[in-house]
């Protein structure tokens, strides 16, 4: 069995799972692997644990930014805090069948609450005024 000389032996490995350590924390505890945890765990016959759902919102996410982060990621923050637009805020449509957007008003992409629900066409009027204000 090679792959158990890659780390102190099955035992060690056994107990820090035992203790609560994931797969990979124990790999990083021996200096091997995840892979080579979980093959010598089947070859050994340890149940091991189903993975646990983990909150991955906002800083907790590996991948996390801040206020780097693009545009899209910033879209799609403040739709996964307040949800899809279903209706227009400036000429009050609730048409299934229009597309509805959050749109900034401020350039500060980063503050959730600095989006408002608009239709697409009154989306583009705002950018319009807004750009025209900038200039």
């Amino acid at each position: 069995m090679k792959y158990l000389s890659l780390f102190s032996g099955i035992g060690d490995a056994r107990k820090l799972y035992k203790s609560g350590m994931t797969q990979k924390e124990v790999a990083h505890e021996l200096g091997t692997t995840q892979k080579v945890i979980w093959r010598a765990f089947k070859n050994a016959g340890i149940k091991c644990r189903a993975a646990k759902k983990r909150n991955q919102f906002g800083s907790k996410n590996d991948s996390w930014k801040g206020d780097r982060a693009g545009y899209a990621a910033f879209h799609y923050r403040v739709e996964k805090q307040r949800g899809k637009p279903k209706k227009c805020s400036m000429c009050e449509t609730t048409s299934p069948y229009i597309k509805y957007e959050w749109a900034n008003l401020t350039g500060r992409y980063e503050r959730i609450y600095d989006y408002v629900r608009l239709c697409c066409s009154c989306h583009k009027r705002v950018d319009k005024i807004i750009n025209n204000l900038h200039q």
